[in-house]
């Protein structure tokens, strides 16, 4: 049975994890209880027994699905569920972080992601909670899979390298907030390789790996070089696109770049035309569906390269968010 903080010990947390207030006070009017929401409760039992029967355990090769996303039509006890997940399983991640001598900084710093969900799930959907956002990195950081150091996030996996035969892998994730700058995302990737060959030196890495919109090469055509995002796509060896192959990602840019929910089927002329163009992103979004062609979310490497020195310490006040 999940065993879930009381009341104080929740509050307490939830303010350690940089949730506001308002969604903290929220939190805990939803607290779930197995009488009341007998089903729920089923549903949290499975979730919690899922991610601490496999702590410690990273990505496997085959993929890997996350928790789904809750009904559209439901209520405050449900859109909290996987944040009463969360304080139900934090102390055993914080065991396991302990146990392999992760410092206390980067642990906070990966878990504190809860805090900007919560944000932006209120931002895109106009409600409170996480519920709605199919959870795929939270499940991932509270089972020691997924860090944060720094600007970008990692997770431990093995996968298909660029030679097509299966590696240790390090699956790069671009949280929102702060710019994605070189110098941010070169410090990421050199903490990277410090702090994994030194809690997981049994896990020899051969590339990082990302997949995502932010590695479209469309994107050269509407954005200048010096541009971050173009700077960062330009760091990654691209899996080219197989024929007949079409990971679009319309909705998901509408949903990091616009703030809208991008899960309602596709992008329309009349949606089109209620959007902002006031950045070269959003204004590239949008000429780019205009002409009737679609963004894909595209895979690159990066080759991974010993490390030299020592992690620098994380920072604090980074803006963190759950979803990859």
């Amino acid at each position: 049975m999940p065993d879930l903080p009381s009341d104080a010990e929740a509050e307490r947390l939830l303010d350690r994890l940089g949730v506001s207030p308002r969604d903290r006070d929220e939190t805990l009017q939803a607290r779930p209880d197995p009488s009341r929401h007998p089903e729920l409760w089923r549903h949290l039992e499975r979730c919690c027994h899922d991610v601490t029967s496999h702590m410690g355990s990273g990505l496997p090769p085959h993929g890997y699905r996350g928790l789904p996303a809750m009904p559209t039509a439901t209520d405050p006890v449900a859109l909290h569920l996987y944040v009463w997940l969360h304080l139900a399983v934090l102390p055993e991640t914080l065991r396991f972080h302990a146990r392999l001598g992760i410092d206390p900084g980067t642990s906070w710093e990966t878990l504190s992601s809860l805090g900007a969900a919560l944000a932006e799930h209120r931002a895109v959907h106009g409600l409170g909670g996480i519920g709605r956002f199919g959870q795929w990195c939270p499940p991932l950081q509270l089972r020691g899979a997924e860090y944060r150091l720094g600007r970008l996030a990692f997770d431990r996996g093995r996968g298909e390298g660029p030679d097509g035969t299966t590696e240790f892998l390090l699956h790069i994730h671009v949280p929102p907030g702060a710019p994605l700058s070189p110098d941010a995302c070169g410090e990421s990737l050199d903490r990277a390789r410090l702090f994994f060959g030194r809690h997981f030196a049994g896990e020899p890495v051969g590339h990082f790996v990302c997949h995502s919109w932010l590695l479209d090469p469309q994107l050269t055509e509407y954005l200048p070089e010096r541009s971050n995002i173009v700077r960062f796509l330009r760091r990654f060896e691209l899996k080219p696109l197989v024929p007949g192959e079409h990971d679009r990602a319309d909705g998901d840019m509408l949903e990091h770049v616009f703030g809208r929910p991008g899960r309602d089927g596709p992008v329309g002329a009349e949606l089109l035309a209620e959007l902002p163009r006031d950045t070269a992103l959003r204004e590239a979004y949008v000429t780019h569906l205009r002409s009737g062609r679609h963004w894909h979310a595209r895979t690159g490497w990066i080759a991974h390269r010993p490390a030299v020195g020592r992690p620098s310490p994380p920072t604090a006040a980074a803006p963190v968010t759950a979803r990859g």
